[in-house]
């Protein structure tokens, strides 16, 4: 049997890769897409790490594995931190598994605690890190974390990011770079105590940290690119882009000239210009009231004296100014409110749903209808033109029996140029960090499909959640319902002609069945949400 190598890289696009290869750095990674199949893979509504690595490793959409965001819910519902055993869909690694092909598992998001898989798993992102010294129960078995912490001494999930200062230099890159060169050194004793793993799920999760941090110093299509102290910046990023490139090297010598290669990002990125404080906006169009001191922040000057505050307060100190004025959201006259950043999105205050909703199903379309119509008019005053390019409804883009626990509306904003914010103390709607080479993420990523036969073609599409039914389709298994399909048009013709897609009804475990169920501590939960919080997502 051939083996199969998954390849993740976090956030990676065309818009960062073109320049990098013309610049001749990734030559490996770009050899790789260039012997195969590659092209735009389209994420999931919203294009966020959650609900798209989620999928990516489920084949489902997030109405079926229930994954919308970081957190579970909403400022009413909410549910605490996402963790595996939170995922109402089989994955991956139990279709195969369930077949007698054995899988390992390494750094992919959203995977802690790390599934009781045949073969090994090494957690991702949401992994406590105990404490900053070495994370807590990131691998199955329990004594691979021995093996990590001895080869690669200082082994973390993640780096840590000061999102309000990391782009002024390359300090953020040279922690990346330390993070992945024990990245590197674990992943390579892991395969050497697992060769008989023909199934590999690997992701580098580094490209989106930088590019949140420096995406405007990459892209040659944004002014920043020019300026003078992009040039150093971009010299290092280049650097970088090679040290992963040396990483993806040791991974595609592991698969062997006769393995398959499906690569992939979970999202893309582009330029992040502006923020949309959404409850400011549905508070001026009469949708959120507030009581108490919140009635305070109606006024302008008061708004931007909380802006200017906020600069100086300690996150943690904010996180409760920010806490507090939601709190002041007086439900019994609000018919809207904002989902959480990551989950990009607007609730309507909904009874029968919300614990303090006061919507009646029988307005639900109609309040719905009036939030579109409010945010389609939204102009930006610095140009007059547009902010939202369009709202789907939630049934546009989720469906199954977890889609109710979703935002309603999902406004797309200036291509993804202009993020949603639940902020309500800004002097207006829309925030200004057009002056900042930051990133945001958009809905084109990139994937990727090579070996034996597999024909060279490029410029093509597919969908996140096509990429788990085609994994498992080259590792020799028959497939549970999916929402995604079988690339098939992009394999060889002889494989495929002796081969067919067997779809069946399964009885499978769900992602994180069997998983250590230990709840988050407060320590732990304070530590991931400050992480999240330096990266902009809550």
């Amino acid at each position: 049997m051939s083996k199969v190598l998954l390849l993740g890289l976090d956030g990676v696009t065309y818009s960062i890769l073109n320049p990098a290869f013309e610049a001749g750095h990734m030559p490996k990674y770009r050899t790789l897409l260039e012997r195969g199949a590659s092209g735009v893979l389209t994420s999931t509504v919203p294009p966020y790490t959650p609900p798209g690595w989620t999928s990516i490793f489920t084949g489902v959409n997030p109405g079926k594995h229930g994954i919308f965001g970081f957190t579970l819910g909403n400022v009413q519902r909410n549910g605490g931190l996402v963790r595996l055993d939170r995922v109402t869909a089989p994955a991956i690694w139990n279709v195969a598994n369930a077949q007698g092909v054995r899988t390992g598992l390494f750094n992919i998001p959203m995977t802690y605690p790390p599934p009781p898989v045949d073969g090994f798993a090494v957690s991702g992102m949401l992994t406590p890190e105990g404490g900053g010294l070495t994370p807590q129960g990131f691998t199955y078995p329990d004594a691979l974390a021995e093996t990590i912490q001895r080869v690669a001494p200082g082994y973390k999930i993640d780096i840590e990011v000061n999102y309000d200062e990391d782009w002024r230099s390359t300090a953020i890159l040279e922690r990346l770079s330390h993070n992945l060169a024990c990245k590197r050194k674990a992943l390579s004793a892991l395969l050497q105590g697992h060769q008989d793993v023909p199934l590999l799920f690997s992701v580098l999760e580094a490209p989106d940290r930088l590019m949140h941090v420096h995406y405007k110093y990459i892209d040659p299509t944004c002014e920043h690119f020019h300026r003078p102290e992009a040039g150093p910046i971009r010299e290092r990023v280049w650097a970088f882009f090679d040290e992963m490139d040396e990483f993806i090297q040791d991974m595609l010598e592991w698969a062997g000239s006769d393995g398959y290669v499906l690569t992939m990002s979970d999202h893309g990125f582009g330029p992040k210009d502006k923020t949309v404080n959404v409850n400011l906006a549905l508070r001026e169009w009469g949708l959120l009231s507030l009581g108490g001191a919140g009635v305070l922040t109606k006024s302008a000057g008061v708004r931007r004296a909380g802006r200017r505050v906020k600069k100086l307060l300690p996150k943690g100190v904010w996180k409760k100014a920010k806490g507090a004025a939601q709190s002041s959201i007086d439900w019994s006259r609000t018919r809207a409110f904002a989902a959480p950043i990551p989950q990009q999105g607007i609730y309507v205050n909904l009874q029968g749903r919300e614990p303090n909703g006061i919507v009646p199903p029988s307005d639900y379309e109609a309040v719905s209808d009036e939030i579109i119509e409010r945010l389609l008019a939204l102009v930006d005053p610095d140009d007059g033109k547009p902010v939202v390019d369009r709202v789907y409804k939630r049934e546009e883009v989720v469906h199954g029996p977890q889609a109710a626990g979703a935002p309603d509306l999902f406004p797309v904003c200036r291509a993804y140029s202009y993020e949603l914010s639940d902020g309500l103390y800004s002097p207006s709607v829309l925030d200004d960090y057009r002056a900042l080479p930051r990133g945001f993420h958009h809905m084109d990523g990139i994937f990727g499909i090579a070996g034996p036969e597999v024909a060279q073609a490029e410029g093509l599409t597919a969908s996140i959640y096509d990429i788990a039914p085609t994994a498992l389709y080259l590792a020799g298994c028959k497939l549970p319902e999916m929402d995604g399909k079988v690339l098939t048009d992009l394999l060889p013709e002889k494989l495929v002609a002796g081969r067919s897609v067997v779809v069946e009804p399964m009885q499978l475990p769900l992602a994180g069945e069997g998983a250590e169920q230990t709840p988050y501590s407060s320590e732990e939960e304070a530590q991931i949400e400050e992480s999240l919080r330096n990266l902009g997502y809550l």
